[in-house]
Order: C-alpha cells, then sequence, then structure tokens
C-alpha cells in the first residue's frame, strides 16, 4: 500500500496516452476523370480542408464529420491539397495531394471513334445474319 501511495503522484505527472490521429487511407496521386474518392482512417469526427496552393491560401472545408472517406468530383485540371485533423484539434494530422489532368479532346475522340466503329461492326453482323448453305 506504501508503494502505491508513494507512486500515485507520478502518476497524474504522465501525459495522457493521444489517440490515433486521423490519416489518410491511400489517396490517389493522379485523376484523369476529375474525381475520385478520398478515404482516411480515424477514431473521431475529422476536418477536411481542399487547397489549391501550397500554403492552403484558398482553403475551403469539404467535410466535417465521422464518416471515413467522401467522395470528390467535377474538378477542373489542376493541382489539389487536402488536409485531414480531428475536429477538437488545432494541428493537421495528414496531408494529400492530387494532381486532376482529364484526358485531351483528341484522345476522347479516339475513344469514341473506336466505339463507333465496334457499333457499326456490331450492327453490320447483325443485318448480315447467319450465312446461308
Amino acid at each position: 500500500m506504501q508503494i502505491f501511495r508513494a507512486l500515485l503522484p507520478l502518476l497524474f505527472c504522465l501525459p495522457l496516452a493521444a489517440g490515433a490521429q486521423p490519416a489518410f487511407d491511400m489517396p490517389p496521386e493522379r485523376s484523369t476523370a476529375g474525381g475520385f474518392t478520398l478515404a482516411w482512417e480515424a477514431e473521431e469526427p475529422v476536418v477536411l480542408e481542399q487547397a489549391t496552393g501550397p500554403d492552403h491560401g484558398d482553403t475551403r472545408i469539404l467535410y466535417q464529420g465521422g464518416d471515413t472517406s467522401t467522395v470528390i468530383s467535377g474538378l477542373p485540371d489542376g493541382e489539389y491539397r487536402f488536409r485531414l485533423r480531428a475536429v477538437d484539434a488545432d494541428t493537421w494530422a495528414d496531408e494529400a495531394t492530387v494532381v486532376v489532368e482529364h484526358h485531351s479532346l483528341a484522345r476522347a475522340f479516339g475513344f469514341f471513334a473506336v466505339g463507333a466503329v465496334v457499333f457499326l461492326g456490331l450492327i453490320g453482323a447483325i443485318l448480315r445474319g447467319r450465312p446461308r448453305d
């Protein structure tokens, strides 16, 4: 009992164990569609912010709450920075950068042309029918 009384004051000097900080779960590095899913691991509600500059001068809050992922869509070409922290924390726990580069117009028309050739070939095969004996 005397040992416990001697150690009791030391217990109050120990820092409280901090919970695990929120962290992104494999964020994409690049997107060619302008949309992607950001997922993270967190034990408590988080704040997710987005900015386009390294100084986060144009920051806007994208999400605040207890979910562990969100879908980002409709982004034009550019570099986007995301940062994550617990709602009640003062410092940011994790950051991620995603580069959005849509397919070029030439490539999009190339995809369209290939699809048109396949479609027309299928229609031709249907109209031609089975060869007769």
